[in-house]
Order: C-alpha cells, then sequence, then structure tokens
C-alpha cells in the first residue's frame, strides 16, 4: 500500500491457496472458496458528493516532512563547509588585521561601529557559507527525489518480471480486473484511472507505486480472486484510496526520508568527529537543533506513513460497508512485531491489525493538532533565519522590499500555507481549537528566538542578549492570536463548499493570514532593535503604534479575504437579527462616547501636547471597533472571528470618518492625509488589540457558553406570556453591550490605559533619541538644543550617566565603586619623580574646585571579552571655570609626556609590585577636543605572568570634563596582542561617545 517495493508491512493480506504463505506474521486471512467471486452484486457506493467519496490528503503533512529533512540538510551543507574551510577562514582574518579589526567575527566589529568594514572582508566567506547550506538542503531533497525516481522504476521492474516468468491465472486476472473496473468507474478516475496489475502466486501483498508525474500502477496478488468478494473489494479500495488522495509520489518521498535523515544527520556531526576542540564551541547550539530536527524527521515520517493507512483503511469502510472484512483479514495479530516498546511504537510505518481496528472508531486528525501546529511554526522560522542571511548578503530581489521583512514575508506564506489549508478540513472541538492556537503560538515565537538550521544562534540574538525569555513571553500572546485569527478563517473555510469560490476564498485567507503575520514579526523586530538600543517603554509603545509598509497592507488584504467569507444567511433568523441589532446600537454608542469623550480631552488639555492628543482620538475610534468586536466573538465564539473584524473594522473607520467630520466643521484645513491618518493609525491599533485579546475573549466564550445557553432557554417561574418571558431574557444582552462600550471608551479617555495606549510625551522621547552611539562623528560637532558645556549639577550628570548606560548592553552590570586599574596613594609610586608628579595633579585638582561630580562603572561579561571580561568606567565632572576643561587636557598630556613609567604597590604580585606604562595615542574621532592613552600594567603571581591591559578617553566639553576608562585582564600573558588593545581602544571611545551624545542632547 505503500508507494513503491513492496514489503510486508506495507498491504492487507492476500487470499493464497496457502493461509500460511499468504499472511504476514501473526495475520490470518479469511476462509478459502475454490472458485472465483465473479458475478458477486456489488456493494453500494457512496454518494459522489458526501464527505466519505473522498480519502484525506496528507500532501502538507508530507511537505512537512520533506522541510524538516531539508533543515537537517541546511546542518549537514554547513558542516561540510566547516570541516573542508570553503570559506578561507585565514583570509578572512588576514584581511581584518590589515584594517585593524577585532578577529572574532562581525559582532565585536559592529560594536565599535566597523561592521561594514568586516563584511567586506568576509563577503565571500559569508556567500560560500550561505551558497554551502543552500546546497546541503537542495542535495539531500535531490537524492530523495533520485531515490524516489529509482524506487519507482525497480518497483515497476520487479512486478513485471515476475509476471512475465509466470503469469496469473486468466480466469482470477479476470475477476480481480472486473472488480477494479467497477471501482475505478464508481469513484470517477476515468482520466486518471491507474494500471492493474495481477500479479502471480507468490506475490504475497498488495500495493501500489509510481514514478514522478506518471500512472500510478495498483499491484494485487491474484490470490484474492479466489478469496472472499469483500476481502477483494476492500483490498482494491484501500489501494484506490492512495490513488485518490494523489500522494503516493509523497509517501515515497517520506518513506525515504527515514534512510536519508541519520547520514545527513551524522555529516553534519562531523566538525565535532574531525576537529573537536573548536567546532564544538562554535556548534554548542548548532547541533542540538539539527538533532531536534532530525527527530521531528523520523517521527513525524512515521506517523504521517501510519495516518495514510488509517485514512484509506477508513475511505475503503466507509464506502463499501466492509468494517467485516477488515476485521477478518486482520484476524488474530496481537501487534507483536520486531519493533517492541515505545520506541518502535513511534517510528512504526505500519500499523498493526488491532490498531487498525481500533482507529476505525476513533478521531486520528492529530495532524491538525497541538503537536503539527508547533513544528510548523519551528520550521517556517528556522526558514526565516536561514533565508534572512543570503536575501541580506544578496539584496532583496523585491524593489523597495527590506531584506528582513521580505524573508519573513517568506515564512508566514510557508506557515499559512500549511496551517489554513489543514485547519479547513473540518470543524474542530473546543479542545483542539485551543490546541491548534496554542501550538502556533508556542511554535512561532520559539522559533524565533532559537537559532535556526545550521546556525550558531539566533538571528537576532545580539538584541535579545539577556533578553530571550522576556521576549518569548511578550511575543507569545500576540503570535497565539495570529493563530486565532488562522483558526477562526478556517473554521469558515470548513463550512463552504468546493468549487471556485471556496478555491479563491483560501487563496485570499493564507494571503491575509500571512500578511499578518509578516506584520506582526516585523514589528517586533523593530521593537526588539529598539528596546535594545534605548531601554525604554515608552519609546517602544510608539514603535509599535506606527503601522509600516506590511502593516499597511495587513489593513487591506484582511478585511478584503473577510468579506469573501462573509455570507449573508439565507434565512433571517432570530437570533441572527438580534445580533445585528446589538452590534449596530453597540457600535452607535461608542461612537457617540468617543466623540464626548474627544470634546472632554480637548477641553481639558488645550494647552497640553496636541499630538497625544490626536493619538488618543486615534485610540478612541480603535476602541469602538473592539467594543463591537468583542460582541461578536463573545457571541459567535471562534467562527465569528471572520464578522467580529469585519464589523470592527467597519465601525473604527466610521469613527474615523465622524472624528474627521467634527475637525472639518471646526475649521480643520480637510486634507487627504488628514482623513488617511484617522482610517489607517486607528485600523492598526484595533488590529494589536484584537490580536492581544482574541485569545481571553475565545476562552471566556468558551468557559461561559454553556452558563449562557442555560440562562437564556430557562423557562420563567409563574404565569407570565411567551413574549414575556423573551423579553426578560433578552434585555441584559444590549443593556450590558452598550455599558461595556462606554466602559471601554471611558477607561481609555480617563488615561487608565496608559500603559498600553500612551503617556503625553512618548513621541517627543523618540524624536529626539539618537542616533547608533557607535556611529562615526567625522570631526564635526553635533547640534545641542542646550550649550553641552554649560555648568552641571549632579542631577543633570547623574541623567547624563544614566542615558549613556542605555547604549551599552544590558548584560553589562554595574558595579559601583570599582576603578580598571585601582586606587593609587601617590606616597607609595616609584620613582620618586612620578610621585611628585601625581601629588601635584591631586592638588590641582582639589584647587580647580569641581562643582558635581558622577561615575558609573560596568563589568563587560567573560562571553564579549574572555576569559575574565573587564571594566569600563564613565565619569563626568563639572567645574565653575570656564577653561578648566581645557587645562585640565593640557596638564594631562604634559604627565603622559613627563611619567610614561612608574612602579605601583601590588599585595598579589610577586615582590608586591606591578609596572605600568603608558603610550599617547591619536586623538579619536570625537566632536571636542580629547586626547586617548594606552595602559599596561604587567607583573607576576607565583612566577606566572600577568598583564592587566586598558585604555583612557578624556574630552574637554567646556566647564566639563568626561572620561572612559577600561581595563582588562589576562593571566598567564605577559602582554596584549594588537587586536586586544585596538578593541580596548575603540570601546573606550564608544563609551566616551555615548557621554557626548548625552550631554547633547
Amino acid at each position: 500500500m505503500s508507494s513503491g517495493a513492496p514489503t510486508p508491512a506495507d498491504a492487507l493480506p492476500s487470499a493464497a491457496h496457502t493461509p500460511a504463505d499468504a499472511a504476514p506474521s501473526g495475520v490470518s486471512t479469511a476462509p478459502v472458496t475454490t472458485a472465483p467471486t465473479a458475478g458477486a452484486a456489488p456493494s453500494r457506493p457512496a454518494p459522489p458528493g458526501s464527505d466519505r467519496s473522498r480519502p484525506t490528503r496528507l500532501r502538507w503533512l508530507h511537505l512537512l516532512v520533506l522541510c524538516c529533512l531539508a533543515g537537517v540538510g541546511v546542518a549537514a551543507g554547513d558542516a561540510a563547509f566547516v570541516v573542508h574551510d570553503l570559506g578561507r577562514w585565514g583570509e578572512v582574518q588576514a584581511c581584518a588585521a590589515l584594517r585593524d579589526l577585532p578577529p572574532d567575527g562581525g559582532q565585536a566589529a559592529r560594536l565599535l561601529g566597523r561592521g561594514d568594514e568586516y563584511d567586506r572582508c568576509a563577503a565571500g566567506f559569508q556567500a560560500t557559507r550561505g551558497l554551502s547550506q543552500g546546497g546541503g538542503a537542495l542535495a539531500t531533497l535531490g537524492l530523495a527525489g533520485v531515490a524516489v525516481l529509482l524506487d519507482g522504476l525497480f518497483a515497476r521492474r520487479t512486478v513485471w518480471r515476475r509476471v512475465r516468468r509466470r503469469p496469473a491465472g486468466a480466469r482470477g486476472a479476470a475477476v480481480v480486473r472486473d472488480r477494479f473496473d467497477h471501482w475505478c468507474t464508481t469513484l470517477g478516475l476515468g482520466g486518471r484511472r491507474p494500471r492493474l496489475v495481477v500479479a502471480p502466486i507468490g506475490v504475497r501483498q498488495a500495493y501500489t507505486t509510481a514514478v514522478p508525474f506518471g500512472r500510478p500502477l495498483v499491484v494485487v496478488p491474484v490470490a484474492h480472486a479466489y478469496g472472499s468478494r469483500d476481502l477483494l473489494d476492500l483490498v482494491l479500495l484501500h489501494e484506490l484510496a492512495h490513488v485518490r488522495a494523489r500522494d503516493v509520489t509523497w509517501a515515497s518521498a517520506t518513506r525515504w526520508t527515514g534512510w536519508l535523515t541519520l547520514p545527513v544527520l551524522l555529516l553534519a556531526l562531523a566538525p565535532v568527529l574531525v576537529r573537536p576542540g573548536p567546532s564544538t564551541r562554535h556548534y554548542a547550539l548548532t547541533l542540538p537543533v539539527t538533532a531536534l530536527f532530525a527527530a521531528a524527521v523520523l517521527l513525524l515520517r512515521a506517523a504521517v506513513l501510519r495516518r495514510r493507512e488509517h485514512t484509506a483503511d477508513r475511505f475503503a469502510v466507509d464506502h463499501a460497508d466492509l468494517r467485516d472484512a477488515l476485521v477478518a483479514a486482520v484476524g488474530d495479530d496481537d501487534g507483536r512485531r520486531a519493533w517492541r516498546g515505545v520506541p518502535g511504537r513511534l517510528l512504526a510505518r505500519h500499523p498493526t491489525g488491532p490498531q487498525r481496528v481500533r482507529a476505525l472508531d476513533r478521531d486520528l486528525h492529530w495532524e491538525d493538532g497541538f503537536a503539527v501546529a508547533v513544528v510548523v511554526g519551528l520550521v517556517a522560522m528556522s526558514a526565516f533565519q536561514s533565508l534572512l542571511g543570503p536575501v541580506q548578503r544578496w539584496g532583496s530581489p523585491v524593489p523597495f522590499v527590506d531584506a528582513g521583512d521580505l524573508a519573513l514575508a517568506v515564512a508566514a506564506l510557508l506557515w499559512a500555507l500549511v496551517v489554513v489549508p489543514l485547519w479547513s478540513r473540518r470543524p474542530a472541538s473546543a479542545a483542539r481549537r485551543w490546541g491548534r492556537m496554542l501550538g502556533s503560538g508556542l511554535g512561532l515565537a520559539a522559533g524565533y528566538v532559537l537559532p535556526g538550521y545550521g546556525a550558531t544562534g539566533a538571528v537576532y540574538g545580539v538584541f535579545l542578549a539577556g533578553f530571550e525569555v522576556g521576549a518569548f513571553a511578550l511575543m507569545l500572546p500576540v503570535l497565539v492570536g495570529v493563530g486565532a485569527v488562522a483558526l477562526g478563517y478556517a473554521a469558515v473555510l470548513a463550512g463552504m463548499p468546493r468549487g471556485f469560490r471556496r478555491a479563491v476564498a483560501v487563496a485570499a485567507t493564507v494571503l491575509a493570514v500571512a500578511v499578518v503575520l509578516t506584520a506582526v514579526l516585523t514589528t517586533a523586530t523593530l521593537l526588539v532593535f529598539g528596546h535594545w538600543a534605548w531601554h525604554s517603554v515608552p519609546i517602544d509603545r510608539a514603535l509599535w503604534s506606527t503601522p509600516g509598509t506590511v502593516a499597511r497592507c495587513a489593513l487591506l488584504t484582511v478585511p478584503v479575504a473577510a468579506l469573501l467569507l462573509v455570507r449573508r444567511p439565507v434565512r433571517g433568523g432570530r437570533r441572527s437579527g438580534r445580533l445585528t441589532a446589538v452590534v449596530l446600537l453597540t457600535g452607535a454608542t461608542a461612537v457617540c462616547a468617543g466623540v464626548a469623550a474627544t470634546d472632554l480631552l480637548a477641553a481639558r488639555s488645550a494647552d497640553g501636547d496636541a499630538f497625544y492628543l490626536l493619538f488618543l482620538r486615534w485610540w478612541l475610534c480603535a476602541a469602538a471597533g473592539w467594543s463591537v468586536a468583542a460582541v461578536v466573538l463573545l457571541a459567535r465564539g471562534v467562527r465569528g472571528v471572520v464578522l467580529a473584524w469585519s464589523v470592527g473594522t467597519g465601525v473604527t473607520a466610521v469613527a474615523g470618518t465622524v472624528q474627521f467630520v467634527r475637525d472639518v466643521a471646526g475649521g480643520t484645513d480637510p486634507a487627504l492625509s488628514h482623513l488617511r491618518g484617522f482610517l489607517e493609525r486607528p485600523a492598526w491599533l484595533l488590529t494589536g488589540a484584537l490580536l492581544c485579546s482574541l485569545p481571553p475573549l475565545l476562552l471566556a466564550r468558551d468557559l461561559g457558553a454553556g452558563w449562557w445557553v442555560r440562562s437564556m432557554g430557562r423557562p420563567e417561574r409563574g404565569g407570565t406570556d411567551h413574549r414575556s418571558r423573551r423579553w426578560r431574557a433578552a434585555w441584559p444582552v444590549p443593556v450590558t453591550t452598550v455599558a461595556m462600550a462606554v466602559a471601554v471608551v471611558g477607561v481609555v479617555a480617563l488615561g487608565w490605559t496608559a500603559p498600553v495606549t500612551g503617556r503625553a510625551g512618548d513621541w517627543d522621547l523618540l524624536r529626539s533619541a539618537r542616533v547608533d552611539p557607535a556611529a562615526r562623528d567625522d570631526g564635526r560637532s553635533r547640534p545641542a538644543a542646550r550649550d553641552p558645556g554649560r555648568p552641571l549639577d549632579r542631577s543633570a550628570i547623574d541623567a547624563a550617566l544614566v542615558e549613556a548606560r542605555r547604549g551599552l548592553p544590558s548584560t553589562w552590570s554595574l558595579t559601583p565603586g570599582v576603578r580598571p586599574f585601582g586606587e593609587v596613594d601617590p606616597a607609595e609610586v616609584r620613582p620618586r619623580s612620578c610621585a611628585d608628579r601625581f601629588a601635584a595633579e591631586s592638588r590641582a585638582e582639589r584647587d580647580r574646585a569641581a562643582t558635581a561630580d558622577g561615575t558609573v562603572v560596568v563589568a563587560v561579561p567573560a562571553s564579549t571579552l574572555p576569559p575574565l571580561g573587564a571594566t569600563l568606567r564613565l565619569r563626568v565632572t563639572s567645574y565653575p571655570a570656564a577653561e578648566a576643561a581645557t587645562r585640565l587636557l593640557v596638564a594631562q598630556r604634559e604627565a603622559v609626556a613627563a611619567r610614561p613609567r612608574w612602579s605601583v604597590p601590588s599585595p598579589l604580585a610577586d615582590g608586591r609590585v606591578a609596572h605600568r606604562w603608558v603610550v599617547a595615542m591619536p586623538r579619536p574621532d570625537l566632536p571636542y577636543d580629547s586626547f586617548r592613552i594606552r595602559i599596561t600594567e604587567s607583573s607576576a603571581v607565583g612566577g606566572l605572568p600577568v598583564v592587566v591591559g586598558g585604555a583612557r578617553v578624556v574630552v574637554a566639553v567646556g566647564r566639563t570634563v568626561l572620561s572612559a576608562e577600561i581595563g582588562y585582564g589576562i593571566p598567564f600573558r605577559d602582554q596584549l596582542t594588537p587586536k586586544e588593545q585596538l578593541l580596548l581602544d575603540e570601546l573606550t571611545v564608544v563609551g566616551a561617545r555615548l557621554v557626548v551624545h548625552a550631554l547633547d542632547s
């Protein structure tokens, strides 16, 4: 019954003359007769339009298995790239050395603002790596295709050879052909009728095979002609079910993935086996992900093939009422096979006899449940991470579309192409619906934060460092909401009859769901970048509430798809009429409440933030649409998602138009951009609100549905008439919905939802936010709202240091009270001339009498600067004299020239002395007068060398002096490498630039 060569576990038993020869191990056959069963009355076929006239197609699951196999192939291609050094890593290192770039990769270079230079050095390396990964995926899939082709050709050649050597009896072959033609005609297989081969005695199993894009070949042993008619019909219908499902080639490819997965997995493990030292470190995250996908391939492959057999059994039994024949065919098979235990049952490709009988009474549609939803989400997001690198390197092929957005759109389309057709096959129970939603959310969120195929980290791992769990927790409810949207649309599709209109609706739904998912993921990526750069919740609120290009597309495609699915009922019922009345009443109330709240807000904040007031009005329009959508969702549940989205968008558009008309009536210029803002912004805010609130609203509907139905249907005690009972039962609904609409609008207007809807000043913060702090200034001063050299008090210094701290990674923890090179007592410095110089500098500092001083010290983790990390210190000091900073800089330059070397006490060093020296470096690229030095301290501990290297940058800004100093210790070395020292130099410049930008802004 599988495509390809026959195997004992792949078919029902044949009714041969000798039962022991005909049946597989442990399966008994039906009673044997001595004459063919020609002329028997055929069973009544199922109606052509019934659900059971078409077997379930599982091609989406087969595609999912092949995607997992391609993921393992990507990891294998990356392994070949590493083992054979296809990227010529030595040349990349030489190029980086010539340009004084950090040698450990692009992360450190980007931290220093020199990522473009490193990308130019590593361009060929990254391109070759992408080609290797893509070639691994294509080679693995191509190998599977070749295996399918050879398998089909070999199976055909084998069966035709047997037929030519020993033809089947003419009488028995005629019986099989008669029944085969009868069922092909009944099933409507005229144009795509498969070829029948009646195999001679010796062939024990019936099976179906096919060459890709070729005509299927059904092989049936002639022994079935001499058994019972029902058993022959069961075998023929089972095989024709595979033909009818059009998955013969798909099943063969799925079956061969099991044989290809283990060799490919071993190839992916090659870096660890060949070069265990360096490879293990880089593949610490890659190998578990690869092993996970390999396990998913094996488990999903076996489950899909078992599910395929159960589907064919159910089709045959339902189509001709052959349950007794199936029970008799499997006989007393107790499932005792070579595969035993849990692993054997999970990896078995064919169900046992008892399992096949029990499957007839069970709901085996697991392919549209929780587990597959998780796997689909993981595969889609891993495909995004694998596609992002090549698209970013070679540029987006679509004009005016960002490379990251394009990669996300392809992954979202892949996800929607699988889940929408899969979920729209049939209505689902409440438990299965929640399994779908939660599984899709978990798979998509986990796939976003985990590394992809063949990757050593997530694509945005730098920006998510230390925030992976938080990002996962924040994305999960929104992505569950996306799953709820897909589920709601699929639920409506499940009730549509097959035809052209359904095909168009499916295509529109897939496109709409893919655009919604792309909009959510692009917005999430923007928030990841923004939160990493500014660590500001107000700026995060301002970022997500601004629709981008993809979000604007979602605002158009989703309502269009909803209009294709919303159907007017043939007969107007009382319940639909009530819902229409309640929706109209709630919408009108919410719109009127929004206009009234606008007047109150305008009167209360006449001198306030005008943009904030406009933003609140957008939220009031979205609140009106959300109130109506919530009513529909609570009334109809998941089947009302499409209607809720439609009426919610419509009410929001009406509310925005009313607000625009109000402004025009008040004297505002009727500009088209103003109307567009009142239509576009509230629609996007409504989209975000619905995605976040869909899961709790549907949960409330599922939990309260039974109570609501019972309360509505409970008869009224006493002697009241029917109309009075109906009114008493109906009046709470409109009153409740109207009160809810007023409450929602009031909560937004009063500012109680400010943590979500925003506060005054959010947009001002975003507009004044600085650019990338590592950007080069080219020696030009940045514009400043106020004089950056003004005298500062302690609060202003603390604010500037806090702002500068936000530009550093969040994983760099604060370590107050620590100095990179410790405190030095001038009296203990040697030689004496240097001690006198230090003492004079201390007296001069006291004479300058600083008005305010502040310091921030952070610990650079060992993951950034191995092996022990480093200490970075930022300091700002303000003086009363106008030229104090300039004089201090002159004194610092003179001191470096006068005392380049000296010794300081060190309690841990041998001899309790450490030697320190400084070297003046060229002026850094900063907009103010500055100078930079390198500091090196060497000593010996227990006879072993220890070196502490660092750098210091001092900048004079009017009355203010700011400095950045870093210390980096390495044991068992007597000096730093040039690349390490270069990295320390640039980190101090980055720290100083952060403080300068904070003072400028």
